[in-house]
């Protein structure tokens, strides 16, 4: 049984990963909350306590109102999967926007937009 502070929402959002303002991998939020995430991403250069930047591409659904959004992250644990991270929200405003996100139904992202994202370091 896990003791979590915070329940936790299920996700399958991709993200971009920063880090020291460089984009170095792209992601998938697997549960996320207001104070937490579970990022799955295939790249290992990431270890517990780096600080990170994520940026969220929205899904295209009308319950988007932004066109992105970046949080600052701490890395908490890490597994073979992917890492968890405390997150750090500009404002109240903002955390209300990114639980929305995470709990609106996800449509396909264009991966095309994300990988050039990434490419372009």
């Amino acid at each position: 049984m896990e003791h979590r502070y915070t329940e936790r929402t299920a996700s399958e959002l991709e993200i971009l990963i920063y880090k020291h303002n460089h984009p170095i991998a792209i992601g998938c939020v697997k549960n996320g909350s207001y104070s937490g995430i579970f990022v799955e991403t295939d790249f290992v250069d990431i270890d517990c306590e780096h600080q990170l930047t994520l940026e969220i591409f929205p899904r295209k659904n009308q319950l988007t109102k932004f066109r992105r959004m970046e949080m600052q992250a701490i890395v908490i644990h890490k597994t073979n999967k992917g890492f968890g991270a405390e997150v750090d929200f500009a404002d109240s405003m903002q955390m209300a926007s990114f639980i929305d996100v995470l709990r609106s139904p996800q449509l396909a992202a264009p991966d095309e937009y994300i990988f050039a994202m990434a490419a372009n370091v």
